[in-house]
Formats: C-alpha cells, structure tokens, sequence
C-alpha cells in the first residue's frame, strides 16, 4: 500500500487559472492539469493506492466550504482513493466551532500554510489552533520552511517550529518538506529526532521551471539523496511520510527519487504508507 501524504487539486472550474497562477508565482511547472480526474489518473500511473488532499484557505472566508468539500470527498474515498484534510486561516474567528464540526464530520486533520496566510506560526492565532486541534486529535499539517514563491520572509522556521512543539506538543505534528523547505542543515542539526513527522513532498534533486521561463540551476537545486538519507535515519523511519506535493511534482518520478536514496528497504512500508494511514486516521487495511 503506497499512500501519498502531500497532494493538491482544484475545482475543474479554476484548475487551469490558478495552476497558470502559481507557476508564475513560483517559477516551478506544474505536472498534472490539478484536478481530482488528473491526480487519479497520475496515481494509477505511480502505482499509488491513495492520496492525502491538504486545502489551503487563503482567507478566512474559504474555511467553512473547504472543509464542506473535503467531507464530501472522503465519504468518496473508497471509490476514488482521495482523502482531504480540512481548511484553518488564522484569522477564521470560530475556530474552536469549526474545527469541532470538521472532527464530528470525520475529518481528520488541518492543513495550515503560514506563508499563503500571511502569518508567522507562532503567532498567538496559530497556536491556538493547534492547541485545539491537538485537543481534538486532529494531525496537524504545516507547510515548513520557506515557500518556493514567497522567498522575502520565513513564515515557518525551525525557531518557530521548536516554540510550538515546546509550547503545545502537538502528538500528531507533520512538517511538510522534510521539516523545512530550503532550511534542512537547520532541520537536521535541530529538530531531527523530535517528537514531530515530516513528509517528503517537494524536496528531493531540483525542481523545474515552466516551459520557457529561465531559472539558474543553483536556484533550483534542493536537498540531495545523501542529506535525505541522514535525516531520514536521524529522525526515524516512523516519523517520514511519503509525500509528491502533487502537481508540482510528479508522483511517479518522486517514488523513483526516494528510492535512490538508499534508505533501508525493510522499513519503507512505514514511509510509503503506514505511517500516513496512522496519521491521518485512514480507512485502509494495511
């Protein structure tokens, strides 16, 4: 059972716009048209059994139908093998409500994307989410380290990690990027072997740029097999979760990437799916 923990897709309505959208922001090209149908048919190629959504809401006012459709998503999930977490902002005001409603509903976890929300993550307003959401045994999913189209600020550094797990300890506390996009000397010096997972999502070899735009190789290298290797075995095969950051990765080449990366083949059912399907509470038979 392959489980892929860090996936995006659209509304077909919008898919195109927004893909359009964030290449330009990002300087990274998309691999997939960013809808359900497409990351179904990139899974079927992969070899991939299911695939964590995480929504990001990028105002308050998205929360509430977000978190509409991911409940209408999973109760999907056996046919479609696509699973959502729910939607926070900072600055939705009944966040205690809501992230109730979202548990009572079956949702599993929330994603939070300090960078798209304009907020540092150890501001009072994230971590009170997150001590709620802890409460409520929600995981909780962040996006770590720098964001690949917002580069003049850091919205979710190791520093601002530590706080949070010091202050909360979320149990169920995913760092996306492998701890920190752009900050793994930081990551592996500092928060490997702590009481948090990270996924894999968007950080192996280099990214590529679209289709006419020049991006200097340098900038568009990231973390090495042998970086991973270490960090991986620093942190703990239990503790690593597969992810592709789908569209902005292709799902088939980043399982062949992993795999390059000579980690121990006897604990790779933990990274490729076991340790998804236990936390975000799946319903799958391992």
């Amino acid at each position: 059972m392959i489980i892929d923990a860090h996936t995006h897709t659209f509304p077909e309505k919008i898919a195109a716009k927004v893909v359009e959208k964030l290449q330009a922001m990002a300087e990274s090209r998309a691999y997939t048209k960013a809808t359900d149908a497409a990351l179904q048919e990139s899974m079927k190629t992969a070899g991939i059994d299911a695939s964590v959504l995480l929504p990001v809401a990028t105002n308050a006012g998205q929360v509430e139908k977000l978190n509409d459709i991911a409940m209408r998503k999973n109760a999907h999930f056996a046919e479609t093998g696509i699973f959502s977490s729910g939607a926070m902002h900072p600055d939705f005001e009944n966040y205690r409500a809501e992230l109730q409603r979202m548990a009572d509903g079956g949702l599993t976890a929330v994603k939070l994307h300090p960078a798209y929300q304009g907020v540092d993550l150890d501001d009072v307003r994230f971590m009170r989410i997150i001590e709620r959401a802890a409460e409520l045994d929600l995981a909780i999913v962040i996006h770590a380290g720098l964001d690949i189209g917002i580069m003049h600020h850091n919205f979710s550094d190791v520093q601002q990690i530590c706080t949070v797990i010091k202050e909360i300890h979320p149990s169920k506390f995913v760092l996306a990027h492998m701890g920190g996009w752009k900050g793994w000397n930081d990551v592996e010096s500092t928060l490997a072997g702590e009481d948090v997972y990270m996924d894999t999502a968007f950080v192996l070899g280099s990214y590529e740029p679209p289709e006419g735009t020049f991006v200097p190789a340098e900038k568009t290298k990231m973390m090495s097999n042998g970086q991973m290797k270490r960090l991986v075995e620093k942190h703990g095969y239990d503790r690593i979760l597969f992810g592709s950051d789908s569209p902005w990765s292709d799902q088939q080449r980043t399982l062949a990437q992993l795999a390059s990366c000579g980690l121990d083949d006897s604990k790779l059912p933990l990274v490729l799916g076991e340790n998804a399907a236990r936390v975000f509470q799946m319903p799958i038979c391992l």
